[in-house]
């Protein structure tokens, strides 16, 4: 318990700063339209024009402020109900928190990078950095062995490594796909709007992937890490999953033209991932 004390001292900044700057993303809204800009690529897209997103294009802007929702909505409640689960040594709180704090690593990590520069940019950096400390805490404060002596007989290992290797291959053949033609022909990839480079892919690509692969061939050997991993993954899952439902549902409000294969199949491994997250869940025993 005792080396979970600094990361609920952050948690709690990150819980009060995350509410200022998801906040801030919905009420924020001011007034003005839509208007279209020339990219560096010479592509034309739309930028929103108002709110804290005005320098964001619409497509963006409707990602941010989706993911804003789930952050009010599911991320902060749960990061403080496993604060509280936590300090009463639960090792389900403990699992949450270390997934929790996933999730936004992950959020404030990609709207550090990707999000136009705007009065909460500081606000970003700060969740970003406070979450990436209190991550590596969590997952340092974790015994790998006591983990798995908690985990039930009806731990779906099997479900588990399975999904895991299908969001690996799902999300290496959907942005290899996007990224590399383009590469080759010199192009601008779909999607690239009005940023530099690809953020998000680079995320998925060299973070997610790879931890999905390494989980699941730790999960199928039995090893403790495996365990561990895997729940601290599907925990994040269960709120970047909720995250990314919201986001193609404000996309397709905003009349954002989505691809309707890669969104149905972000859709279906994220309500897949909360689902067995739930199932899981239950199978911890505090």
């Amino acid at each position: 318990m005792k080396s979970f004390n600094t990361v609920l001292k952050l948690s709690v900044l990150i819980a009060l700063l995350a509410a200022v700057a998801a906040g801030s993303g919905l009420l924020w809204q001011g007034s003005g339209d839509s208007y279209p800009f020339t990219t560096l690529r010479g592509e034309t897209v739309m930028i929103r024009g108002h709110g804290l997103y005005r320098y964001d294009t619409v497509a963006s802007s409707s990602q941010e402020i989706g993911q804003d929702i789930v952050t009010l909505l599911v991320g902060i409640p749960l990061l403080v109900y496993a604060m509280l689960r936590t300090r009463k040594d639960a090792m389900r709180g403990k699992l949450l928190l270390t997934g929790g704090l996933a999730y936004f690593l992950y959020t404030y990590a990609s709207m550090s990078f990707l999000t136009a520069f705007n009065a909460f940019f500081l606000v970003y950096v700060a969740l970003f950095s406070l979450s990436l400390f209190a991550f590596i805490l969590a997952l340092m404060a974790l015994d790998p062995a006591e983990v798995a002596a908690h985990i039930g007989e009806r731990f779906p290992r099997r479900a588990i490594t399975t999904y895991f290797l299908v969001v690996a291959a799902f999300l290496a053949l959907a942005w290899l796909g996007l990224v590399v033609p383009p590469m080759l022909t010199g192009t601008a990839p779909a999607g690239l709007e009005s940023a530099i480079t690809m953020v998000i892919q680079a995320l998925d690509l060299g973070v997610i992937v790879p931890t999905a692969i390494l989980t699941a061939l730790l999960l199928r050997k039995g090893n403790a890490w495996g365990y561990t991993l895997s729940l601290v993954v599907l925990l994040k899952i269960l709120t970047m999953g909720a995250a990314l439902i919201s986001m193609i549902i404000v996309q397709l409000l905003s009349g954002v033209a989505v691809d309707p294969v890669v969104t149905a199949g972000f859709g279906v491994i994220s309500l897949s991932g909360i689902i067995l997250a739930a199932m899981t869940l239950r199978t911890i025993n505090d």
